[in-house]
């Protein structure tokens, strides 16, 4: 898992650069988030235990959907342990857990809220109900959803701009998509394949 923890340091490197170049402010404690995938990622465990120390920590976003219920909670919460004993941050979607940091798509959840938005309108539902940010997607082509037509950086751009709330960028992202992110209104972004070194 070697090629693991060199992809994390060089995608949270990307992630905070590009917070650092946003001309708006933001205070959100990380900047570069990892999608859980069962089917395009090594084991959800090793992949948490595999996370090196970094001076800011990451946001890992538990989902692992295709678990019944109480399989899911349980491997959540052991995850969660792993995730945040190397300082990193814990998130789960859609189901609440004691203990973690935040959820993802779970409006009224304690702890940090985030939402998906996949245009206007969604990010108007995710201020609504008080998120404290936004992944944005799909800004560039991704294995995630194929069917879905990337809404490019300009359009991307324009809606982040508007935007009310901090937006994270989602779909195609590694360093490179990043970078020519830098000096938009993005705080940071989120991924799947990239820590696989792919593009997602």
């Amino acid at each position: 898992m070697a090629e693991f923890s060199d992809r994390v340091m060089a995608l949270s490197a990307a992630a905070w650069r590009l917070r650092a170049a946003s001309p708006k402010p933001c205070d959100l404690p990380f900047a570069l988030a990892l999608f859980s995938d069962a089917e395009r990622l090594p084991p959800v465990e090793e992949l948490a235990a595999a996370l090196p120390a970094l001076e800011k920590p990451l946001a890992f976003i538990f989902r692992h959907d295709h678990l019944g219920p109480e399989e899911r909670i349980a491997l959540a919460d052991s995850v969660r342990r792993i995730v945040q004993e190397r300082g990193h941050l814990f998130k789960v979607a859609r189901a609440q857990l004691e203990g973690a940091d935040g959820h993802h798509k779970l409006p009224g959840a304690p702890g940090l809220l985030t939402m998906p938005a996949h245009d206007e309108d969604e990010l108007v539902a995710a201020f609504a109900a008080q998120a404290d940010a936004a992944f944005l997607s799909p800004i560039f082509a991704t294995r995630s959803h194929p069917e879905a037509q990337a809404m490019g950086r300009e359009r991307a751009v324009a809606i982040a701009q508007a935007s009310p709330m901090p937006l994270f960028a989602l779909g195609g992202m590694d360093e490179e998509k990043a970078a020519e992110l830098e000096g938009t209104p993005f705080q940071g972004f989120g991924a799947i394949d990239a820590f696989a070194g792919e593009v997602s």
